[in-house]
């Protein structure tokens, strides 16, 4: 009896023809949830600066009334130098009352810079937020003691200058590119330089503070 045939079984290797059209509709889908992810983020980034950039205003706006409200003191007394008891008494009341109110101005408006909750990994953002809170507080300690102390008003401040100062870069640094809201002009005018002035408080690097100090009014 003749032995049976063996018939090889070639296995065909060609590539399906379903198979490219589906890793390239995969592909195609990955780099859109890519493209969506990095589009996300940076509208993210933009809407945490806009928040952070908004707050950090409220809080320089309390420390410019507050600065207002020292110098609208001090301007009352101006004319009435050298000061009788009862003229220093009165004076520092005023300013006691304006540590005070400003002091609860500048606190609420820490509050709302810490309030804005960027994501963990927007590390620039939190870096920003940080170095201006640190100024934040840096001005709650000074009007606190001027609340005890107004003679606070009449003394340099070097704490409330240099964290200023310091929180200007990382501001800076954490603006999203491209900058959707034109966060960019605000940041440049609340970190414009201002007159340097002899002594006293002040909200921005150089120098604002109040235009009369005690000296000037004979303590």
């Amino acid at each position: 009896m003749p032995a049976p045939l063996v018939h090889n079984v070639v296995m065909n290797s060609r590539t399906p023809r379903w198979l490219p059209p589906v890793i390239g509709a995969v592909a195609f889908v990955a780099v859109l949830l890519g493209a969506g992810l990095i589009a996300g983020d940076w509208v993210k980034r933009n809407t945490e600066m806009r928040a952070l950039v908004t707050q950090v205003e409220v809080s320089e706006q309390a420390m410019e009334d507050t600065q207002q409200a020292v110098q609208d003191a001090f301007s009352g007394f101006e004319a009435k130098a050298p000061l009788s008891e009862e003229n220093r008494a009165a004076l520092d009341e005023l300013l006691r009352d304006a540590a005070s109110a400003g002091l609860r101005k500048v606190t609420s408006a820490g509050d709302l810079v810490a309030s804005v909750r960027p994501l963990p990994w927007h590390t620039d953002i939190l870096e920003a937020q940080r170095a201006y809170l640190a100024h934040n507080q840096a001005w709650q300690d000074y009007l606190a003691a001027a609340a005890q102390d107004p003679a606070e008003f009449g003394l340099t401040h070097d704490d409330v200058n240099s964290t200023f100062a310091a929180a200007e870069r990382p501001m800076r640094e954490a603006l999203p590119s491209p900058d959707a809201f034109g966060l960019l002009a605000h940041l440049d005018r609340i970190f414009a330089p201002s007159p340097a002035v002899d002594s006293g408080p002040s909200a921005q690097a150089g120098g604002r503070s109040p235009a009369v100090s005690l000296a000037t009014v004979a303590r």
